[in-house]
């Protein structure tokens, strides 16, 4: 008899949770819910720009803990403080615009543990001007429940890797990186 109960509470207790539902949610990026930022330093002045037109797209799954991102920003929408320096920016010897019109980043999460803290890192890839190189970025995923409502992710790179030019020297040849994606 207390087979049978135990073998009774069970089936019910499947039947009544219902089908399992992984929670994974996806996002198509665009420039209403996704930053990609860049800041850079000159002998002149620092230089803070965004990319106006983003797309792509991002999967992240709360049950695995894992994440994907396919994001291309249009190098032409590069947002900089002035027109000159928009113009020497886009010219060939920095991103190349003419020659070079998107740059691709693609990645995924990592979770790791730091000093007992679990820490998310971005691994992928970043192609600009033609070239493909690692960029780890930093990352920090921001809940409501378990829901996830904000990605920010943090990095940085030697320009010239990717064939950049310091301006004989004048321009800081790492460049930080910072991308925001709100889950909306």
């Amino acid at each position: 008899m207390t087979d049978r109960f135990f073998s009774a509470m069970f089936l019910l207790g499947l039947l009544a949770s219902g089908p399992a539902f992984a929670a994974r949610q996806d996002l198509v990026l665009s420039p209403v819910n996704t930053q990609a930022l860049l800041h850079a330093r000159s002998a002149l002045t620092d230089i803070d720009g965004n990319f106006g037109d983003v797309s792509g797209a991002l999967t992240y799954d709360l049950d695995q803990q894992s994440c994907h991102v396919d994001m291309t920003m249009n190098v032409g929408s590069l947002k900089v403080g002035s027109a000159v320096l928009k113009q020497v920016m886009l010219s060939g010897i920095m991103l190349d615009s003419d020659a070079h019109p998107v740059m691709k980043y693609v990645g995924d999460c990592r979770p790791r543990v730091v000093r007992g803290q679990l820490r998310m890192e971005l691994a992928g890839k970043l192609t600009m001007r033609g070239q493909t190189h690692p960029l780890l970025l930093t990352t920090e995923l921001q809940f409501q429940g378990n829901t996830l409502m904000r990605i920010v992710s943090h990095g940085s790179f030697d320009q010239r890797q990717w064939g950049m030019s310091t301006l004989l020297h004048s321009v800081d040849p790492m460049v930080r990186v910072e991308t925001v994606i709100l889950m909306k």
